[in-house]
């Protein structure tokens, strides 16, 4: 991994990326992650469909004994209401 360039962030909240990066990587799309407080992890995606495609292949976990149960029974313990109420 080659040594990088510190860039500051301006009054408006945007980090430049130098130029000979972008034109080393060719894309304008990114997808922004925070690894831990001091580290934010820009990975460059050739599309927005590919970033879609990327969110879409996570895989959510859950309780198996919840899977089934009907919300309609359990909203009002959760302070849930019905759609013709609000």
């Amino acid at each position: 991994m080659a040594v990088g360039v510190t860039v500051k962030v301006d009054d408006r909240g945007r980090i430049l990326i130098p130029a000979e990066i972008r034109r080393k990587i060719g894309r304008s799309v990114f997808s922004v992650e925070m690894a831990d407080k001091d580290t934010i992890i820009l990975r460059a995606v050739n599309n927005r469909s590919d970033l879609a495609d990327r969110v879409k292949s996570i895989n959510l976990t859950g309780d198996a004994d919840r899977a089934n149960v009907d919300t309609a029974a359990v909203k009002d313990r959760y302070g849930g209401i019905r759609a013709e109420d609000s």
